[in-house]
């Protein structure tokens, strides 16, 4: 089992969407993909007027982000499998946990995974927050990817002003810990961009020539996500 792993320079910068895209244009490869956030804050109480209704009871705890992972994925397995371990404030999940008088089981991460080992051929699996950000008391995310000596690591940062120095320091923080970028996808804000949204890719390949930077599009790729639900 092939391991992808998603990460970002911090919080809403696009990981779930690039973990979408990856998801589709493996699926239409013929590949069979698998999805895993294993830890997830800010999730919704389960009213039963949303969109999950028919996969989800009233009361439970539901990750917006981890049904998006699923659908692209062709909701393979179930809900629980895609994100185990669920908060409801919207903080760090090991915040998260503590507020709710729990903790995040580490060792359920891990088995987690493993779970979906005979179901896929790829497994995606996004981080909460950015490569630093905690995930449990003695747990960040960088943490986590190690547990996966031989996945990929692709990171995920906003195409605006400013994220020259995110990935800059992200990839220098990661290459302490002796951790490597393979992959960096500058995802669009918003259906316009600002001034330095046109070169940002271009500085990033000058001070670090050997990562593959890529550029997502706003809202591209992705029409076709909601027909894998029915």
């Amino acid at each position: 089992m092939k391991i992808v792993f998603v990460s970002g320079t911090g919080t809403e910068v696009g990981k779930t969407y690039v973990a979408q895209q990856l998801a589709v244009a493996k699926r239409d490869a013929g590949i069979r993909i698998g999805v895993y956030k294993p830890v997830a804050s800010g999730c919704i109480r389960q009213g039963g007027n949303s969109e999950a209704d028919s996969t989800t009871v009233a009361g439970e705890l539901v990750s917006t982000d981890a049904i998006a992972l699923w659908e692209s994925a062709g909701c393979p397995l179930d809900l629980d499998a895609v994100c185990p371990q669920r908060f409801e404030a919207a903080v760090a999940p090991d915040e998260a946990a503590r507020r709710s008088g729990r903790q995040v089981d580490v060792s359920l991460i891990s088995r987690g995974a493993e779970r979906w080992r005979d179901h896929c051929d790829t497994l995606i699996i996004e981080g909460a927050g950015g490569l630093l950000s905690p995930l449990a008391d003695d747990l960040l995310n960088i943490d986590l990817f190690r547990m996966f000596p031989d996945a990929e690591l692709y990171l995920v940062a906003a195409n605006r002003l400013g994220v020259i120095h995110e990935v800059l320091a992200t990839c220098r923080a990661a290459a302490v810990s002796q951790v490597t970028v393979d992959r960096l996808y500058l995802s669009a804000t918003g259906p316009t961009t600002d001034d330095s949204g046109r070169s940002n890719a271009d500085q990033i390949r000058h001070w670090l020539p050997q990562l593959d930077v890529r550029e997502v599009g706003w809202k591209q790729g992705l029409d076709e996500v909601r027909r894998f639900r029915g």
